[in-house]
């Protein structure tokens, strides 16, 4: 139920900042979501062919100044503060060194999940294939992380990489049926966004960034944490 809550506030707050928020998605893709497109485009056929499709996810990479930027902006929306694009900059000067060691770690530990899931899945013996249950509900769980990680950074009085790393890995493991059921809720957000385009470009990065943001929210006023600054 929780996590219905979050996509609803998620698109609330996406519709008071419609048009806002447009452009800040539009920014996201120009200033980094080339690089998840790119991870996506390459990826996807090289999982046909039986490439090495697990190392697309280190081309996302220099997404994270911008998913930083633009997860600044969605804390300020959440919080019904004044933001204009001013704030998107200012979240990318501010979290971009950061922002850039946080995603290329998030992004190796991606791609070594996926590289295992193919190893034990490709052994013949079936204690260690048994293992192949493992990773995937590893993957599963990490997928999931990364809906707040770059919120919790914004988040952080004193933003450090391995503090948003290990918190956001403890909140999801902690919640593991809300975490997996947003995770869910975010793949079906995605795919309406795919299958209507037009909510791809213009609406799926500011989506997503609320989606976090609003969780990572209720996470913390559950244990008792209210902070709107």
């Amino acid at each position: 139920m929780r996590a219905f809550i979050v996509v609803w506030r998620a698109l609330v707050s996406f519709y008071n900042e419609l048009f806002f928020l447009i452009g800040m998605s539009l920014l996201w893709w120009l200033t980094g979501g080339i690089f998840v497109a790119a991870a996506i485009l390459l990826g996807w056929p090289l999982a046909t062919v039986s490439g090495a499709w697990w190392l697309a996810p280190l081309l996302a990479i220099p997404a994270g100044p911008a998913t930083a930027a633009l997860a600044h902006v969605a804390r300020r929306v959440a919080r019904e503060e004044r933001v204009d694009r001013s704030f998107f900059w200012e979240g990318f000067r501010l979290y971009w060194r950061r922002a850039l060691i946080l995603n290329a770690i998030s992004m190796a530990i991606l791609a070594l999940l996926c590289l295992n899931l193919i190893f034990y899945s490709g052994i013949s013996i079936s204690f260690l294939q048994a293992l192949t249950i493992l990773w995937l509900y590893l993957i599963i769980f990490w997928l999931a992380a990364l809906l707040t990680l770059f919120p919790m950074l914004a988040a952080l009085t004193e933003p450090k990489v391995w503090i948003a790393l290990r918190t956001t890995a403890v909140m999801t493991f902690a919640n593991p049926l809300f975490s997996v059921l947003l995770l869910l809720l975010a793949v079906v957000l995605t795919a309406l966004s795919v299958i209507l385009v037009i909510l791809l470009p213009l609406a799926w990065p500011a989506l997503m960034a609320l989606l976090g943001e609003h969780a990572l929210k209720l996470v913390l006023e559950k244990v008792g944490v209210k902070r709107d600054a």
